[in-house]
C-alpha cells in the first residue's frame, strides 16, 4: 500500500492550477512546510477567491498576499491576547480580593470556613456554573495547580483529610495566581450578587450591566481559545450576542448598534484593558499590509458583520 505523503510542491503546484500566482516559491514553500497548509493557505483563501465554489483565485491574487494576510491576523491575535490577559488578571485579582474584604476572610484563607457557609453565603450562584458538578469538584479546582507554583506550594498540608484541606492554610489572593482564566470566570459566576457587582463596578460599570458582563467575558474567553487553537482571528464570531452585550457597548461608547461586531468587540477589549493602542495599532498595521485594496475591502466587510 502506497503511503499518502504531504508533499509542499505538489500542493503548490494545485494552487497554482487554482489561479493563484506564487510569486515566491521558496517563502511559499517555507510557510507551507513549518506552518501548516491549512492554517496558512485554507484559512486564509476566501478572501482572494473570485470564485469559492470551485476555490479559483482572483487573478490579482499572489502567494505573497496570503502570507501577508496570515502574518496580519497572528500578530493580531498576539496582540489581542495581551489585552485580554490584562483583562483576564484583573478579574482574577478582584475576585479574590472581593471574597477576602466581604467576607473578612481570617488569614485570608477560604477554606478555614466550611463548606456550608460557603455554599450558602459566597457561592450562591453556583449552580448556574455548571449544573452537573459538585461543590467538592468545584473547590478542588481551585486548588489544582497549586502544587505546580513555588509560591503556593509552600502552603501544602499533607495532613489534611483531602485535597482541599491539605491546601487551607494558602491565602486566596495567593491561590488565585494558580487559577486559569475559565477557573476565575466560573467563581465569578458563583459569586452571590453583591459580590460581583462590586466586582463590576471595579470595571467601571452597574448592577445592571452584570448579565452583559458575563456575555463580555465569555466571548473574550471564546476568543482567547482561538487565538491558542489557530483559528482565523480577523472575522470571528462574536459567539455571544445578546442585548444585555449591546447595552454596555452603548453605555461605554455612548452609540447603538444592531449587534457586536468582531470590530466592537475589540474596542471593548481595548475599553476594559483601560489602554489605548489596540484599536490604533491594529488600524495602522492593516493599513501598512501589502495586498491590494480590493481585497482590504473585503476584509473590512467581514470585520463590521
Amino acid at each position: 500500500m502506497m503511503k499518502n505523503i504531504i508533499n509542499s510542491h505538489d500542493l503548490i503546484k494545485d494552487l497554482i492550477d487554482h489561479n493563484l500566482t506564487v510569486d515566491d516559491k521558496k517563502l511559499f514553500n517555507f510557510y507551507i512546510k513549518n506552518f501548516n497548509f491549512n492554517t496558512v493557505i485554507t484559512n486564509y483563501s476566501d478572501v482572494f477567491y473570485d470564485n469559492p465554489a470551485k476555490k479559483h483565485y482572483d487573478s490579482d491574487a499572489t502567494s505573497s498576499h496570503l502570507i501577508n494576510l496570515y502574518k496580519f491576523d497572528h500578530d493580531l491575535g498576539n496582540h489581542i491576547l495581551r489585552y485580554i490577559l490584562v483583562i483576564e488578571k484583573m478579574l482574577n485579582t478582584n475576585v479574590a480580593y472581593e471574597i477576602i474584604n466581604q467576607f473578612h476572610i481570617r488569614d485570608k484563607c477560604l477554606f478555614k470556613i466550611n463548606e456550608k457557609y460557603i455554599t450558602q453565603n459566597i457561592l450562591t450562584n453556583f449552580r448556574d456554573v455548571e449544573t452537573h458538578l459538585s461543590l467538592k469538584m468545584f473547590l478542588h479546582s481551585l486548588v489544582k495547580y497549586c502544587s505546580t507554583n513555588t509560591v503556593t506550594k509552600s502552603y501544602y498540608n499533607g495532613a489534611g483529610r483531602d485535597e482541599i484541606k491539605k491546601w487551607e492554610n494558602c491565602p486566596l489572593d495567593i491561590m488565585c495566581l494558580t487559577w486559569s482564566f475559565s477557573t476565575t470566570f466560573s467563581l465569578f459566576i458563583a459569586l452571590n450578587d453583591s459580590v460581583r457587582n462590586r466586582i463590576i463596578n471595579n470595571f467601571g460599570l452597574y448592577p445592571k450591566h452584570l448579565p452583559g458582563f458575563i456575555d463580555f467575558m465569555k466571548n473574550i474567553l471564546h476568543i482567547r481559545n482561538l487565538i491558542s487553537h489557530n483559528y482565523v482571528i480577523f472575522n470571528a464570531n462574536v459567539k455571544y450576542q445578546s442585548q444585555s452585550l449591546n447595552d454596555i457597548y452603548e453605555f461605554v461608547f455612548n452609540k447603538k448598534v444592531d449587534h457586536i461586531s468582531p470590530f466592537n468587540l475589540t474596542e471593548m477589549i481595548q475599553h476594559f484593558a483601560f489602554n489605548k493602542t489596540l484599536v490604533s495599532n491594529t488600524m495602522y498595521y492593516f493599513k501598512k499590509m501589502d495586498i491590494p485594496p480590493k481585497f482590504k475591502e473585503k476584509i473590512i466587510s467581514e470585520l463590521n458583520k
